[in-house]
Order: C-alpha cells, then sequence, then structure tokens
C-alpha cells in the first residue's frame, strides 16, 4: 500500500518530496537502517513469491465454482506475473544497490519494471494502481475465503 500511496499521492495529489521520501522510508524499511529494510524487503518479497506460487499450484487444482474462489482466482492468475516481475525487481534492486554494487543503469532498468516506467510516464500511476488495489482485493477475497460460513439455523 506504500508503494501505492507514493505513485498515486505524488501523481494526483502533489505529495512533496518530503512527504514522498516519507512514504518511500517506510515502503523500503529505510527508517530503521539498511539491515532491516533488507530484511523486510526480503520477507515482503518472498512472501509475496509464496503466495503466488502457493496460488498458482491451487489454481490448477481448484474446480470450486463458489463465486468468491472464483474471483479471487482469476484475479490471482491476472495480476500473478507483474506481480511476480515486481516482487523480483523490487528485491533485486534493494541488495543489487546495498550489496552487490549494480550498475546504475542496471538498477534504473530494475526499477522501470517494479514500477511500471515502461508503459511510459502517464501509464506508471495506472500500473502502480491496478496491481496495489488487485493485491488488496486478492488478500481480502482470501481472507474471505478462510473465514468459517455461517450454518443455516435448521
Amino acid at each position: 500500500m506504500t508503494g501505492l500511496a507514493y505513485r498515486v499521492g505524488k501523481k494526483w495529489f502533489g505529495v512533496d518530496k518530503e512527504g514522498g521520501n516519507f512514504i518511500m522510508s517506510i515502503h523500503t524499511g529505510e527508517w530503521a537502517g539498511t539491515v532491516f529494510s533488507s530484511l523486510q524487503i526480503l520477507v515482503a518479497g518472498l512472501g509475496l513469491l509464496f503466495l503466488l506460487g502457493s496460488g498458482a499450484a491451487m489454481f490448477l487444482k481448484s474446480k470450486s465454482r463458489q463465486p468468491i474462489r472464483l474471483f479471487h482466482r482469476l484475479l490471482g492468475i491476472a495480476l500473478l506475473l507483474p506481480l511476480t516481475a515486481t516482487a523480483l525487481t523490487g528485491m533485486a534492486y534493494k541488495f543489487g544497490k546495498d550489496y552487490c554494487s549494480i550498475s546504475e543503469e542496471t538498477a534504473d532498468l530494475l526499477m522501470d519494471i517494479h514500477e511500471g516506467a515502461w508503459l511510459g510516464k502517464e501509464l506508471k500511476v495506472y500500473y502502480v494502481l491496478i496491481l496495489g488495489l488487485g493485491l488488496l482485493a486478492a488478500g481480502l477475497l482470501g481472507l474471505g475465503i478462510l473465514l468459517p460460513k455461517k450454518r443455516a439455523a435448521p
């Protein structure tokens, strides 16, 4: 949600540089130092990749026709590749910059993929918006699937 707040805030709500830097420090974990930041990025990235991988595996096995499960499944498949690219490039950018001394050109390429800049300056905000809200919706639908169902009274 911080990536979404940063991109949409800057583009549509005129968030200034100081506000943007504050949001980005939360997004990257930089407020707590390099080691915590690396750990935060690693846990978030690998966690997202785990969810995407387990969801893809379950997609192949699931036969349920319940509307909430069907919508969750379709949303997950639609977001699978862009979220995978976002997780991988975010982790590669962080670890490449902090520990591997990657070139600025490589760092810029990773960030362009991560934030959807390859779509152009005007469209990247929509890329981030769709991914952020899609991930939030998929998570909420997933929680809805996990919650116990109320049984009708006999």
